[in-house]
This record gives C-alpha cells, sequence and structure tokens, in this order.
C-alpha cells in the first residue's frame, strides 16, 4: 500500500503520525486533530507549500500513525516520540526542556524542586506536568504542609558537625526545619519525605485520615495549639483534594496545548545583541546577560515597605516576570535587611522551582543595599553564579563587589541607559504597588474605627466579601450571618 493510500483510509480522529524515508527512518513527526486532514495537506500543489515542507515531502517514503482519544494525549505522545527519535525535520520540542517536574532529589535532606530536565541521577521524578501552574501549585502546598530546606549546600554529617552552615532566612520565616545546624534529623526529614511522595503519587486520601486521627489524638491530650496544627493541614489537603477532583491532576491542559503550538524560538535583535554584548564588556562579566533582574525598596515614612524586582530579557521588559514583595521580617523602614530579605526570597523561590537564575542583578542602591544583597546570595551558595551591582542613584555610579572604587560609565553609553531603564522600571514598578498597598490600607482602617471590630473580625469579614467595597454593598442579613446582628448595625454605617 502507497502513501496516498494509507492516507485515505485514516481516520478522522485525533492522533500522531510519522514520516519515514526510503531507509525507513522516521524524518518528522507530527500531531493532529483530524489525522486524514491533517496528514493530506502535506500533498498539496507545491506552490502552497514553504520550503521545508517541499523538502520533506520529498523524502516521504511510508507513514506510521497512532490514535489517540484526546488531542492532549496527542501532544504528549508527540513530545515523547521527538525526544526518542530526533527526527530531522522537527525543529522544536527536541531537547529535554519541554514539561515541567517535581523532582525529589537524591541527597542527605532532599530538596523538593521543579525541573524541566530529567537527568537519570537517582532522584526521583513525578509527572510530567502540562501546566507549570499546576506544578507550583503543588510546591506551595508542600511549603504550607512540610518544612523542607531549598538552599544548594551539600549537607554532610560533617558539615553539620562541623557548624560549617547556619540556618538561612528560610528557618526564621519557619518554613524550614534548620537541619543545617541539626535542628532536625535525618529520620524526621525522611518521613517528611515519605509523606511528599504519598501526595505526588496521589495518596491525598491517606494523607487526610492520618491528619484527622493525629488532631483528635493531639485534641483529647489536651495538645490544642499542636491539634490546630493539624487542623490546618488538614485544611490546606482538604482544599488540595477538591482541587484535584475538579480539574484532574494536571496532565495536559488546553492552555499548554495552545502556548507549545505557537513557535518558541527566540527572536534575536541585532541592536540587542550589541547592547548586551557592550554591557557584558563594560562590566567585565564572562557571560552575556541576557537575563537582568532588579530589585528596589519602597516606602514613604516607614509605612507599608514593599519591594519590587523587574526582569528584562534581551534587553527588553518581561512584564510577566515581575514580582512584588511585602517585607515580611523587618520592623521599620531598613533598606539594608529588607533588601536582603527579598533577594533572599526570590531566589529561593527560584532555586526551589528549578528556574533558571540571571546572570546580572541589578540593587537600585549604594554599598550598603549591595553588601547585604551579597550576603542573601553567600547564603543561599549562589555568590558565584550571579554577577550582582549596585546603581547608585546620584551619580548614576555603578559598585561591584569587592572594587573600592565605584565604576563611571559613559552618560551616554549603550550600558549605563539599559542599567537606568531597568532601575528606573523597577523603581516605577514598587512605587504603583506601594501606593496600591496606602490606598488599602487607609480603607480597611475604617473597619477598624468601628467598636467591636479588631483584626480577627476583620480577617473575616475580608475573607467572606473579600474586599471593602463588597461589605459597604452588603446587606444588614448578610453582615449578621458573618458578625452577628449588633456588629452588622455598626458596619453598615460606615461611609
Amino acid at each position: 500500500m502507497n502513501v496516498r493510500e494509507k492516507i485515505a483510509g485514516l481516520p478522522h480522529e485525533p492522533g500522531v503520525y510519522r514520516w519515514l524515508d526510503a531507509d525507513g527512518t522516521v524524518i518528522y513527526v507530527g500531531k493532529a486533530k483530524d489525522l486524514r486532514r491533517r496528514v493530506a495537506q502535506y500533498f498539496r500543489p507545491p506552490g502552497q507549500l514553504d520550503r521545508k515542507t517541499l523538502a520533506l515531502v520529498e523524502h516521504i517514503a511510508d507513514l506510521h500513525y497512532t490514535v489517540v482519544e484526546t488531542e492532549e494525549d496527542a501532544l504528549l505522545l508527540e513530545n515523547n516520540l521527538i525526544k526518542q527519535l530526533q527526527p530531522h525535520y522537527n525543529i522544536l520540542l527536541k531537547d529535554d526542556k519541554t514539561y515541567p517536574w517535581i523532582c525529589i532529589r537524591k541527597e542527605p535532606f532532599p530538596r523538593v524542586m521543579l525541573t524541566r530536565r530529567y537527568v537519570q541521577d537517582g532522584s526521583l521524578y513525578y509527572g510530567p506536568y502540562a501546566s507549570v501552574q499546576h506544578a507550583r501549585r503543588l510546591l506551595d502546598l508542600m511549603g504550607g504542609l512540610w518544612k523542607l530546606r531549598i538552599c544548594a549546600h551539600p549537607l554532610s554529617p560533617e558539615q553539620i558537625a562541623g557548624g560549617k552552615v547556619r540556618c538561612c532566612l528560610n528557618y526564621h520565616l519557619d518554613k524550614c526545619a534548620g537541619p543545617c545546624e541539626g535542628l532536625f534529623s535525618e529520620t524526621e526529614y525522611a518521613a517528611q519525605i515519605e509523606e511528599i511522595k504519598a501526595l505526588l503519587s496521589g495518596r491525598t486520601r491517606q494523607l487526610m485520615t492520618s491528619c484527622r486521627e493525629r488532631m483528635q489524638a493531639a485534641a483529647a491530650a489536651l495538645r490544642f495549639e499542636e491539634a490546630q496544627e493539624w487542623k490546618e493541614r488538614l485544611a490546606l489537603l482538604e482544599a488540595h483534594h477538591e482541587r484535584e477532583k475538579a480539574v484532574g491532576h494536571g496532565i495536559l491542559d488546553m492552555e499548554t496545548y495552545r502556548l507549545l503550538k505557537e513557535k518558541t524560538l527566540p527572536r534575536r535583535v541585532e541592536k540587542s545583541e550589541k547592547v548586551l554584548a557592550q554591557l557584558q564588556k563594560d562590566l567585565g562579566m564572562r557571560e552575556l546577560p541576557r537575563h537582568i533582574e532588579c530589585f528596589d525598596n519602597s516606602n514613604i515614612q516607614g509605612t507599608n515597605p514593599v519591594a519590587s524586582c523587574v526582569v528584562f530579557r534581551d534587553a527588553l521588559p518581561s512584564r510577566k516576570d515581575y514580582r512584588h514583595f511585602n517585607i515580611k521580617t523587618v520592623v521599620g523602614a531598613n533598606d539594608y535587611a529588607s533588601m536582603k530579605e527579598v533577594v533572599n526570597r526570590r531566589y529561593s523561590r527560584l532555586m526551589a522551582e528549578g528556574e533558571d537564575l540571571p546572570q546580572l542583578v541589578v540593587i537600585d542602591g549604594g554599598r550598603g543595599q549591595l553588601g547585604f544583597a551579597l550576603e542573601a546570595l553567600m547564603e543561599l551558595g549562589i555568590a558565584d553564579r550571579i554577577f550582582i551591582v549596585g546603581l547608585a542613584k546620584r551619580l548614576e555610579e555603578v559598585i561591584v563587589p569587592g572594587d573600592p572604587l565605584p565604576l563611571f560609565l559613559d552618560r551616554n553609553s549603550s550600558s549605563l541607559r539599559v542599567l537606568m531603564q531597568i532601575r528606573d522600571e523597577a523603581h516605577r514598578f514598587g512605587i504603583t504597588h506601594h501606593r496600591n498597598l496606602r490606598s488599602k490600607a487607609q480603607t480597611v482602617s475604617a473597619l477598624r474605627s468601628i467598636p467591636g471590630v479588631g483584626e480577627k473580625t476583620e480577617q473575616k469579614l475580608l475573607r467572606h466579601f473579600k474586599s471593602v467595597k463588597r461589605i459597604k454593598e452588603a446587606s444588614p442579613e448578610e453582615l449578621a450571618a458573618v458578625v452577628g446582628p449588633k456588629l452588622a448595625a455598626l458596619i453598615g454605617s460606615i461611609e
């Protein structure tokens, strides 16, 4: 049977097709919503085909195909076949950096992280997940349930016993149990990992049952604080379980399907290349700074301290990657400590998720802010992987760690312009967020001014109605259902 006869016999169903040459080698793998209609398009008149497709058609000698149930299944099968077969005419998806996995590293006190590289190094991999958002939600859930380390330090018994590693900010934020200083045993940590394996294997009910039993046992023994902790963990697991029932377990959602259909090869703009090459030369960097991040602190008269992080890729803003930070561990307007906190939080998160680190980090400020930011990188063990500089506003001088003299770039140079652009963008982004916070704080204070409304009542109202505007618009009956008729009458009178 020749190729055209095979095409005539194809079903109108989703699937994956493989074109083979005269030697029987697969030269192209493709997916289709309708196999017959899609495959037939290769044999249109030559004038309707592009050069690459014409070259492919000239070498086609045979056709193999596989029918699947859904378009999503076709996408996953196509991805796996391209990686396995490496067909000559497939450009995209040949590498192993497509779908994200959750990896439990093979190491003492294993880290749990997001990665796009499946490496046979003895680590455990769960996935792949078609939606990176789903995988990140799982990591966030783990962060709420267990105290896991994210630092890259090798925690051998000798290092721990010798006190060579100190607890980082995550320990003080109660997100890590501090195994680096021997505050959490390897046996206790291994028990956490076993529970994480159960979660990632879909055994959520088993974990919920265990939490419920421990909560009841603690309550029966009058250990009410411990019982409350188990109750909160149970609530997180129940919310996760309900979500999984509603949306499935993340294998190939349509958002990923849409994104992978688009071309992913980046466009290299010649002007950007020249700008980055000049910046690399002026700063004396080893790598081309394709990925740059800048941090800025913002507080007005010490209120609502926040920070911003903006991201430039190939000398252009990547706004989807911008991040705001509300300062959590620093009291008052301490720019130095705030800078250390946000740099630590930003890169500990990227490391935990297996994301690429930037080649260049710019700190909006002088030696003080730069020094504290550098401390954060050193604590995370990545100071040798990131080139970091400060940009002082007064004279636009570039400060490089370890160099006693600032670097003055030509004010008309492209290097200084791109540094100033990213610094100004970080400042704009941070100020906008800060103003929004102050406005919200002033509005919420109207609730606190009502006799009988404290922090807990305020939080209960905001959790239920989602905003002060909705609280004002609520009927007396709706308010009474949350806080009782007496407070409802008082709250209904706020302007």
